[in-house]
């Protein structure tokens, strides 16, 4: 039984209050807010007319145009007369949900011109991340007098050898990215990402399904200027494809900035119009959908974060990432709910190898397989598909970057291992991989999130460097850990239906957007218990006046015997949805604990 009782919890921090401004006092009162709603907005500092409305209602008029973006112009005529010419036009994407939307957008959209796309996303497990040379060659142009068209989707943008060998088979290549550039760009015939040098599209967090969309605002205006439109032939509406946007953005967990705060705003509108069979069939297997098959309630990005986006996540790490493509593109409910039904079979599977991986990992960590002072690296013979999931939980645990490797043999037979990365706050792990190139053989990703291969006999020094680099950036970095809270306030406050509801006004939540957490000195617990795999969570109902109110404590189980001694704790919270026989409640999700008595 793994239980962890770790002492370097978060400090607890209080965010300064602000005092409403007289605009947003006006604002309030024309739209009834309620009072929880007017603390939180004031306190992130929205507090002006014309930020308030592009908060609380952003606009698709406000996005930047297409051709803001640097190399649109070259790539959207290249695609633009992929289309009036009939050229083969190919999707490759990234085995993720922002690959794997953003590949279903663009083949959407193509589909929508009458051009039948096709696609391919490597397999996390045999090929990896990005371009392969071998899957290349069975695609590209039989006849050297003929053309393909290649377009990348959130990868392609370190791939500089792969992409020359592309165009010597006869590919024009556009790569769509959103990861940081490497230092010499590959020649490739467009390049869209707006991290790139010299590039002023007013922001660089797009995601890569972001950077699809508008490459496909960028073809329609190309082809609208060349007259391809007509009665007949009408052009598409480009917002019935943001629903994918908002399913990639908020899983890849780029910042929710003013831009992708409108195209996740409208595109989970979208998701809740039911229009995609794919998405459909998620939702009801998720239980989100009634008995007439209607949403029980708005969707919210927990619904994404923790339902939609590891269904679709789990082809790829336990599968074929094509799978999910295939339910996002499906036309037929049938079809569509069969295969919503394996991500979910597949989804759970995943959830328990994790979970066994996850314990491995805390028990050799706790032997210090590896020593190293900065971090945490752990190898063994782990299941790829999940590394970097149990990478994240780790990073949760121990509040330390982690790398986890598993290994593997390349077309040779030789032993190396491949990892996956995750970093916390202050410590870039890309920029850190940077510093000891030569130890690796190919890396890529971005501050918080990284994946690697590094053979076996340069692994040692590779730990040694690699722990180096960060202790680099340690020594910048604020080594008190923090939760900041945003209010104090009651629990039955928040949970009110009146008040739930109103903060669903603050959606999307992500980074630079958090969802609130609230404070309460002393709350009244009533029952507690310890549930879930190995015990490691709590069950636990507060009592405010003559109401009982039912909470959950994700990774807290190690506080029963505390709990049970001191019923009167104070806890950090955050209200959540909870959908049952076709009703909405809502609950307490418990962040942190702490007790009145020692």
């Amino acid at each position: 039984m793994l239980i962890l009782d770790i002492e370097n919890r978060p400090q607890w921090r209080l965010a300064p209050q602000a005092e409403p401004s007289l605009e947003l006092q006006q604002m309030a009162q024309k739209k009834n807010l309620h009072p929880v709603i007017v603390k939180l907005l004031a306190s992130r500092g929205l507090q002006d007319q014309k930020r308030l409305e592009e908060f609380l209602e952003p606009s698709l008029a406000d996005l930047p145009l297409p051709l803001e973006m640097g190399g649109m112009k070259e790539a959207a005529a290249l695609a633009g007369q992929a289309v009036l010419t009939g050229m083969p036009i190919i999707i490759w994407g990234d085995y993720d949900v922002d690959g794997t939307t953003g590949t279903a957008l663009l083949v959407s959209f193509f589909r929508q011109l009458g051009i039948q796309a096709t696609y391919t996303i490597p397999n996390r497990i045999t090929h990896g991340y990005g371009l392969h040379i071998d899957l290349l060659q069975a695609l590209a142009p039989t006849e050297s007098s003929h053309k393909k068209l290649l377009i990348t989707v959130d990868c392609g943008i370190s791939a500089n050898e792969e992409i020359a060998r592309a165009q010597k088979m006869g590919f024009l290549v556009i790569v769509t990215d959103h990861h940081e550039p490497p230092a010499g760009l590959a020649a490739a015939d467009a390049i869209l990402n707006p991290k790139q040098e010299h590039c002023t599209f007013p922001t660089e967090e797009l995601a890569g399904v972001g950077v699809a969309f508008y490459l496909a605002c960028g073809i329609r205006q190309y082809l609208r200027e060349k007259n391809f439109f007509t009665d007949s032939r009408p052009e598409p509406d480009v917002r019935d494809l943001l629903d994918l946007v908002a399913l990639g953005t908020i899983a890849d967990m780029v910042p929710m900035g003013r831009i992708n705060r409108i195209l996740v705003r409208e595109g989970m509108r979208r998701l809740e119009q039911l229009k995609r069979p794919g998405s459909r069939a998620m939702l009801e297997v998720g239980g989100l959908l009634n008995k007439q098959k209607r949403l029980i309630s708005s969707l919210g990005s927990q619904d994404i974060g923790f339902l939609l986006a590891p269904m679709i996540n789990a082809a790829g790490r336990l599968a074929e990432a094509t799978l999910a493509v295939q339910l996002l593109l499906s036309q037929d409910s049938n079809e569509a709910m069969e295969l919503a039904q394996e991500l979910l079979t597949l989804n759970n599977r995943r959830k328990k190898i994790s979970h066994d991986v996850y314990a491995q990992a805390v028990e050799l960590q706790q032997q210090q397989q590896i020593k190293t002072s900065n971090c945490l690296i752990l190898k063994g013979d782990y299941h790829h598909g999940v590394i970097g999931i149990v990478a994240s939980r780790m990073v949760e645990t121990f509040r330390l970057p982690t790398i986890i490797f598993g290994q593997e043999k390349d077309a040779e037979g030789k032993i190396f291992f491949k990892g996956s990365g995750r970093s916390v706050p202050g410590i870039n792990l890309h920029e850190a991989l940077e510093n000891c190139q030569d130890t690796i053989i190919r890396y890529g990703g971005h501050d918080m999130a990284v994946g690697m291969a590094v053979a076996k006999d340069l692994f040692e020094l590779f730990c040694l460097r690699i722990d180096e680099a960060i202790g680099r950036q340690v020594k910048n970095v604020d080594q008190v850990v923090e939760l900041t809270i945003d209010l104090e306030a009651e629990i039955d406050e928040i949970l009110s239906l009146e008040c739930g509801k109103q903060l669903q006004l603050l959606e999307p939540f992500g980074p630079g957007n958090k969802s609130p957490l609230f404070y309460t000195k002393k709350a009244r617990v009533v029952d507690s218990q310890a549930i879930g795999a190995d015990n490691g969570h709590l069950k636990i109902s507060f009592k405010n006046k003559d109401q009982v109110q039912k909470g959950i404590g994700f990774g807290l189980g190690s506080c029963l015997s505390k709990l049970q001694n001191d019923d009167n704790p104070a806890i950090v919270y955050s209200p959540m949805a909870n959908r049952y026989r076709d009703t909405l409640s809502w609950e307490v999700k418990v962040i942190g604990l702490q007790f009145q008595k020692q």
